[in-house]
Parts: structure tokens; C-alpha cells; sequence
């Protein structure tokens, strides 16, 4: 360029412009070069940079992934291993109940429950494996003579240990024949003595495959790649697939570079992120190493990319540049020598100032235009264009501020509303005798439909609530009325009350006129009694027998409109294998694209099809039909959803009540025993539950001030696993298990306080004892559990 610009100026007719186009050129020529110097140091500081937060949150990511898969694996493990701690199964049950937990989490590749020496009548135990293959179920068994599962690292190292742990990862020869890593957990029960066993040990596997799929993402270049090792070492993923099951130090040629991985893994198994930069493996230059915690089973976790591979781009940018810089000065050159001196100057001032303009800096002048030609026309034209972008761009930056807030707002306003449900949007929680499955779908990017569960003292409290209007008022609404439900079921106040209180605090400062239908109701888990009210709320449906219909119902008027409103309260018993339906009017109000409605009719239909499938399922599909029948309609209302399964399974369940008079003790005797009798119970607890009811009608006899004709109610419920006897008076209100004096234990009979070595009695002879006072009634119940079961 320069020996171009030479040889011009050299030539015949040389002038003040060729020797100007020189000048203008080399000093073209040494302003790019620094300003692509410095650009080249700062992109790559800029790309290193942006390498550095990419594989960061790339690792973040990808740890919170396998974070939340192995979370899902060790709680469906420890979830089946409390199931068979507290419920007795047979060998075939137990097979059963493998089978169905592996069928329903595709996150585990095989799962075992693997008896204790002496819990099973084979000389080989019990240990049935069952693992996927494709797209179908496999079944192996670990008991097989050639096999002695007792034996195996997995149950030897968990019996050990005591606690559920991660196993180092293996072979599997006997049931799945993969690579993987098992997840163990330790169940224990108690004998009669109360002394603890190891009754028997339930896995969960993973396949190293699985794992590798998920580090895929890590690689970052044609030389980066993710890796995963175990916390004594061994290579469960990575670039080479010949090193899996290797030892990280057996992939590493150099002993200087053993050492210092030994140190970077060290402090990441101590939980410090590790951010270094080292010899690549297998190639020359520098590499960048990541490397983090998996905090759930303490595995390292990293990636490792080039640094001269990932800059490869920038310098063949900058190449290119180069040669479009070059090719540029050239023919500025030869166009500078063409046009007169008159237009060089206003028109290379007014291109370094549109260049200016270009990169947003509106306030560059533009140079004075002299005459009427074309170019001071051009001015004149830039200078009005100037103006008419820089308020346009002014207008285009609110608008784009104004709308960017909004959308961050609301997306943050729904996770917060969304996070004061009981799990996010989508619920399902199991728990004794009901599982529920719950679930909200707004129809804005924020709604007003609400649900809340709460168990608490034998008692499941449930709430489904529809605020008017959509959007952020009505999420505003909503946050209100769930915080106070939330406060209200906490507190374990009697319904009436909790209505009349929820109503009057969203009465209360209510200029808006938003109000809120809402469905409350408490079910007693001991005797399946729904007590519930209706604020202007969808009646619920109860599913029974494969029938679907909308319950009868009293209901008040929509809570917030007024102080001091009544809301009538509604009864039904419920019965094991019935299903309660609780959902807001955006399902039966929805609308397809005929303009037809849902309606409650269909809803049932829908709901009785699906009465024999799990609550989930029964959920989705659901709402898959709200969404066929709909179509190409967009959802014009808020949906919220509550089911509630009642898979309680009784024996026996009476009640009766006895009027207060002569020889009250010997009725409630006589009635107890003629329902005991026939039960295979061992002489002693049939002894305690007498001497327990004859204490519990004696105390309400002496303490309640009732007289005759007034009468007490007794209630029985013989379950699987308990029995449960409820005291029901309409006397004072009086909590014996806490207000009542207790006598020192150790105490003579002359110095012990009236009724104070009876509460020692209650509590001594009964596992579970609760007393709560609802309706003006005195409610005392006691739980017995039982290791001879009915048949």
C-alpha cells in the first residue's frame, strides 16, 4: 500500500492531493492497525470472558439437571424404603411394588429390594431386579444360587454404613449387565423388644450411559469436553470412552500433571469451585479447567476446553479485516486523487460524522455547508435525518424500557405467586388414607385460581379458590387470600370461624370490590368426615363406584364483598376408594370454537371415565380434554384443579352415644368388648383399651358438668393398623393432656392430684393421644397401634 501510494506520488503531474492521499493513507494505515490491535486484545479478553461465564453456567446448569434427576432417584428410593419400613408385604407384593416403581420413574434404570439374611423363607433370600432394556421392563434375580447378592458392595457397604449412600460405580453381571452406580438405602424395623434390624435393602441404579448423555452439553469446542468422576477417583464420563471405570491418575501421562489434578480434585471434593488453567491432555497449548460439586452424592464435576481453539474465530476475523482494512485504503486512494479538493473535505467530515451517528453518538455536528449543490444538500439532508433519528431512537428506548420492565415484572410476579402454592402450579402429595394432586393454569401470564392443603392433627384441610378478574389484580388478590388461608390453617381454627375471619380480613380496605368464591373444607382423617363450606363457589363432585356427581351443597355469598357474612357449613362422610373433585368454574365455563360451553355435565363424564386411574392421570387427562375441546380458542379463564383420593381401607367403625346415669362405665364396657371380641388382639391390649375408655367416660363424667339427660358419644375405628377411640362431650371446655395436673410419677395414692395418674394411665397404655374443641364438643381421641391385625 504504501509502494502504491509512492509510485503516485512519483508519477508525472503529482499534486498537493496525491501527496495528501499518501499521508492520508499511512496514517489510514497506522490508526487501523492499532485500533484492530487493540480491538483483537479486547474481543479476546471479551470472548475469554463471555468462555468463562458459557461454561459456568453450562456447569451450573448442567449440575442443577443431575442435581434434580439424582434427587428424584434418592427420593422415590428412600420413599419406597419408609413404604416397606411401615407396612408389611408379601415376597409377591414386595415384586409387585418394585415393578410398579421402576415402571413409573423413566429416572431409574433398575431398582432391587433385597431381603436381610432371615427375612425370607428361601436359603438364598430374596431379591427380585427389575431394569429397563429398550423401551420394556426386564426382571433378573439376584438370589440365584450362583449369585449371593449379600455379597455384593452394594448391600455390604449400605449395611455398613447404616444410611443410604451412593455406591462406587460397577459391572452389574447379574441383572442389568451395564456400567453403573447404585443408590442404596438401608430399611430397619423394630422387634418385639423394640430392638432395631436391618430388615432389608432397596436400590436404585443409574447407568453410566445416562450420565454420559447428560455431560454431552459440557463440550465446548472440537477439544473441550465434560467429564464426571466419582469421589475415590473413577472416571464415570468423559472424552475417551476407553477411560470410563478407570482411575483419573491411569488417563494422565505426566507426573507433574497427576499432581496437580490430585489438588484441583481434592479441593472440589471439599466443595470449592475450581477455575485453572493447565496443559491440555492429548495435545499442545493451554486448556481451562472447571470443575464443581455434585452436591447429593459428592461426585466431581468439570469441563475442559482450549483456549486457542476458542480464539481460532477471533483471529481469522481479524485476518479478514485485515484484508477488507486493506483493500478499503486502497480505493480511498484512488477515489481521493479522483475527486476534486472542494468535495474531499466537507464529504470526509461528513462521513466521519455519519460514522459517529452510526455508533449512536447523536450529538456529533455536522460540517458547515456552503453553496447550494449536491453536497451541502446532502448536509442539509443528513442534519434533518440526525434529528428525526435521534427522536425516534428517544421514543424507540421507552417504549423498549416500558415493555422490558413489564414482561420481567410479570414473569417474576407469576414465580412468586406460583411459589405460594403448595409445590409450585403442579402438587401431588400422598399421605396415610388420601394422596391429592392439585394443579393451576392461568390463562394470562398471572391469574387469580388458587388451592392450598394442610394436614395437621388428624385433620386435612383443603382450600380451591377463584378470584374475579384475571391478571395482576386478580394475582394480587390471590396472594392476599392465600397467605391468610395459609394462617388460618396453621392456626387449626373450626370452620365457621376460619371463614368468617378469612372474609372480614378480605373485606377489609377492599375500595376495589374484588371478592374470591372459594371451597373450604376439613376432613377428619380418622373417621373420613369432609366438613366444608361454600363461598359462592362450583359445587365439587364426588366420583363413587365409577359415578361422577356435583354434591349438594348450602353455600354463602363470595368472600371480600362485606364484613360479617354467614357461610353455612356442609357434611359428607367419605368412603375408601372414593375421589373428591374441587375445581374453579374456568373447566365448566370453558368455551370451544363453536362457541359451545364445557359445562358440568361433561366435566363429570370426563371425571367418571378416568375413576380408575391414579389421581395424576386422571388430572392430565382432564385438562387434555378441556384443551381438545377447545381447540384453536385460547383459555378465556383461569383453571385450578384439586383431587383427592381416599385410599383408607377400615375394618370396623362404630359409634354410639350413652346418656349420662347409673353404671355409664359397665354400658361402655359391655358395648366396647361385644366389638373387641371377635378381634384376634392379644389379652393385654384388650385389657388396656377397656381400662383407657373407662378412664377417658370417668373423666367427663366427673369433670364436664353435664348432667342426665345429657349424654357422651364414643367413637371406634379398628383400621390395618390402629385403633383409634374418640370422646365426644358437650361439656366445659377442657384439654386434660395439658391443662390437667399431673401427679409425679413415683408418688403415693394419698398424695397424688385428682385425675393426675389417670393422664399417666391414657398416655401410657396409648401411642397417640389429641384433643382439639370444635362446635361447643369436646374432642378427645387416643390411638392404639397394633401388631395383631384383624383379618
Amino acid at each position: 500500500m504504501i509502494g502504491t501510494a509512492t509510485a503516485i506520488q512519483q508519477s508525472p503531474g503529482s499534486s498537493i492531493a496525491t501527496r495528501l492521499i499518501a499521508i492520508l493513507t499511512l496514517c489510514a494505515v497506522l490508526i487501523i492497525g492499532i485500533g484492530m490491535f487493540i480491538d483483537f486484545r479486547l474481543s479476546r479478553a471479551t470472548l475469554l470472558d463471555g468462555l468463562q461465564r458459557e461454561s459456568d453456567e453450562t456447569i451450573r446448569s448442567v449440575i442443577v439437571d443431575m442435581e434434580q434427576w439424582l434427587e428424584s432417584v434418592k427420593s422415590s428410593t428412600l420413599l419406597l424404603g419408609r413404604v416397606i419400613q411401615q407396612r408389611e408385604y408379601s415376597e409377591p407384593g414386595l415384586q409387585q411394588i418394585l415393578r410398579d416403581s421402576v415402571e413409573v420413574n423413566p429416572d431409574i434404570f433398575g431398582a432391587t429390594i433385597a431381603l436381610a439374611p432371615g427375612q425370607s423363607p428361601s436359603t438364598l433370600g430374596f431379591a427380585p431386579y427389575y431394569f429397563r432394556r429398550g423401551d420394556s421392563l426386564q426382571y433378573s434375580d439376584l438370589a440365584g444360587s450362583d449369585n449371593n447378592y449379600q455379597e455384593q458392595p452394594w448391600f455390604q457397604e449400605v449395611q455398613a454404613a447404616g444410611k443410604p449412600i451412593w455406591v462406587e460405580p460397577y459391572y452389574d453381571r447379574a441383572g442389568g449387565r451395564v456400567l453403573m452406580t447404585t443408590f442404596a438405602v438401608p430399611v430397619y424395623r423394630e422387634d418385639d423388644q423394640g430392638d432395631r434390624f436391618l430388615y432389608a435393602v432397596v436400590t436404585a441404579d443409574i447407568a453410566l450411559e445416562e450420565l454420559h448423555k447428560n455431560l454431552q452439553r459440557f463440550s465446548l469446542g472440537r477439544y473441550g469436553f465434560g467429564f464426571l468422576l466419582s469421589r475415590n477417583g473413577i472416571i464415570l464420563s468423559g472424552r475417551n470412552p476407553a477411560n470410563i471405570m478407570r482411575h483419573y491418575a491411569e488417563a494422565i501421562d505426566d507426573p507433574a500433571d497427576k499432581i496437580a489434578w490430585q489438588q484441583m480434585i481434592s479441593s472440589a471434593l471439599q466443595g470449592e469451585p475450581i477455575n485453572e488453567q493447565l496443559r491440555c491432555l492429548g495435545r499442545a497449548g493451554k486448556c481451562v479447567l472447571r470443575l464443581g460439586l455434585l452436591q447429593s452424592t459428592g461426585w466431581p464435576v468439570g469441563v475442559m476446553y482450549s483456549e486457542d481453539e476458542m480464539t481460532a474465530p477471533l483471529r481469522n476475523f481479524q485476518l479478514k479485516t485485515a484484508l477488507i482494512g486493506a483493500s478499503t485504503l486502497l480505493m480511498m486512494a484512488i477515489a481521493v486523487i479522483i475527486v476534486s479538493r472542494r468535495l474531499t473535505r466537507p464529504l470526509g467530515a461528513l462521513a466521519a460524522a455519519s460514522d459517529r451517528i452510526a455508533q449512536g453518538d447523536l450529538e456529533t455536528p455536522l460540517p458547515e455547508a456552503k453553496g447550494k449543490d449536491e453536497v451541502a444538500q446532502l448536509v442539509h439532508s443528513f442534519g434533518a435525518m440526525k434529528t428525526d433519528l435521534k427522536t425516534y431512537i428517544g421514543d424507540l428506548e421507552q417504549a423498549t424500557a416500558r415493555r422490558s420492565r413489564l414482561e420481567g415484572e410479570l414473569v417474576a410476579a407469576k414465580g412468586i405467586q406460583m411459589a405460594m402454592l403448595p409445590s409450585p402450579g403442579l402438587a401431588m402429595q400422598s399421605g396415610e388414607t388420601y394422596q391429592i394432586w392439585a394443579k393451576v393454569a392461568p390463562a394470562l401470564a398471572v391469574g387469580g385460581d388458587l388451592y392450598y392443603y394442610l394436614e395437621r392433627d388428624g385433620v386435612l384441610f383443603l382450600a380451591v379458590g377463584d378470584v374475579s378478574d384475571k391478571g395482576v389484580p386478580a394475582a394480587l388478590f390471590m396472594a392476599r387470600a392465600v397467605s391468610l388461608i395459609q394462617q388460618l390453617a396453621a392456626a387449626s381454627v373450626n370452620l365457621p370461624t376460619a371463614m368468617a375471619t378469612l372474609n372480614n380480613a378480605l373485606a377489609k380496605g377492599n375500595e376495589n370490590c374484588m371478592f374470591v368464591t372459594l371451597f373450604v373444607g376439613m376432613l377428619d382423617l380418622g373417621n373420613l368426615e369432609l366438613r366444608f363450606a361454600s363461598a359462592g363457589h362450583t359445587p365439587p363432585s364426588l366420583i363413587r363406584a365409577g359415578s361422577a356427581q356435583s354434591i349438594e351443597q348450602q353455600q354463602g355469598p363470595a368472600m371480600g364483598l362485606a364484613p360479617d357474612l354467614d357461610f353455612p357449613v356442609n357434611t359428607l362422610t367419605l368412603r375408601s376408594g372414593d375421589r373428591l373433585a374441587v375445581f374453579t368454574d374456568g373447566i365448566n365455563e370453558a368455551f370451544n370454537e363453536a362457541n359451545e360451553m364445557f359445562g358440568i355435565a361433561r366435566c363429570n363424564q370426563a371425571l367418571g371415565e378416568e375413576h380408575t386411574s391414579t389421581v395424576a392421570a386422571a388430572g392430565d387427562g382432564l385438562f387434555q380434554q378441556l384443551e381438545e375441546f377447545a381447540g384453536a380458542r385460547p383459555q378465556s379463564d383461569d383453571i385450578c384443579l384439586l383431587l383427592l383420593d381416599i385410599t383408607a381401607s377400615e375394618t370396623i367403625r362404630s359409634h354410639h352415644a350413652f346418656s349420662l346415669g347409673p353404671r355409664l362405665s359397665s354400658r361402655v364396657e359391655l358395648w366396647l368388648s361385644t366389638i373387641l371380641e371377635p378381634l384376634p388382639l392379644a389379652h393385654d391390649d384388650r385389657s388396656n383399651l377397656l381400662l383407657v375408655t373407662e378412664e377417658l367416660v370417668t373423666n367427663v363424667e366427673k369433670y364436664a358438668g353435664l348432667k342426665a339427660p345429657d349424654s357422651i358419644v364414643l367413637k371406634l375405628r379398628v383400621n390395618a393398623s390402629q385403633i383409634d377411640i374418640e370422646v365426644r362431650d358437650a361439656g366445659e371446655a377442657f384439654n386434660p393432656l395439658v391443662q390437667s395436673e399431673r401427679a409425679p410419677l413415683g408418688a403415693s395414692i394419698e398424695d397424688a392430684e385428682v385425675g393426675g395418674l389417670g393422664v399417666h394411665l391414657i398416655t401410657a397404655l396409648t401411642d397417640a393421644q389429641t384433643y382439639r374443641r370444635e362446635d361447643g364438643w369436646n374432642i378427645l381421641r387416643v390411638t392404639k397401634l397394633l401388631s395383631k391385625l384383624p383379618p
